[in-house]
């Protein structure tokens, strides 16, 4: 299972917002990419369409643990999973309290994106509303996935084959 975190915004003329993050990803030792090209390759129909009918200028992967070459969070999806199972809080949700507060008043829109895979035609779960309610999103069993209970066994079952979108109120 892969799993890809990023952003997508579209800036009120910050020239600087892209650098900005990227000093805010290094604090939490996060990796950052910019650009589809890094998106693991089945992922980046879905984004590409997402950017299209976003209206994001720019685009931005998260890594954890970081790599050159592509875009992935292993690393956040394990800190979300052992917050579930734990009760240790991620890092990842103080990253999104800053990355709000970086971005008000400097971004016209902030999409939050969370995928195992995705393509052009796949639907996406798609949410909105402030940091706290995305963090509580990401609080629920399954967090940024759906979890299924299987009624003739009793078990439950991860999916993360939706991905889920999150505009930002800023």
């Amino acid at each position: 299972m892969s799993t890809t975190i990023g952003l997508g915004y579209s800036s009120s003329c910050n020239p600087d917002l892209v650098h900005d993050v990227q000093v805010l990803a290094d604090k939490f030792g996060y990796g950052l990419l910019k650009g589809i090209g890094y998106a693991e390759s089945d992922v980046r129909d879905g984004l590409k369409a997402a950017k299209e009918n976003e209206g994001w200028e720019h685009l931005l992967l998260l890594q954890s643990p970081r790599n050159d070459e592509v875009g992935l969070a292993f690393g956040i999806h394990e800190e979300l999973t052992a917050f579930e199972t734990k009760g240790q809080r991620p890092k990842f949700f103080d990253f999104l309290v800053e990355l709000s507060e970086l971005c008000s008043g400097r971004c016209k829109k902030l999409g939050i994106f969370f995928a195992g895979e995705w393509y052009k035609k796949d639907r996406v779960r798609f949410s909105y509303g402030a940091v706290d309610d995305l963090l509580s999103l990401l609080s629920m069993p399954g967090h940024w996935g759906i979890r299924y209970l299987i009624p003739e066994t009793g078990s439950l079952q991860d999916s993360d084959e939706t991905p889920l979108l999150f505009d930002l109120k800023l």
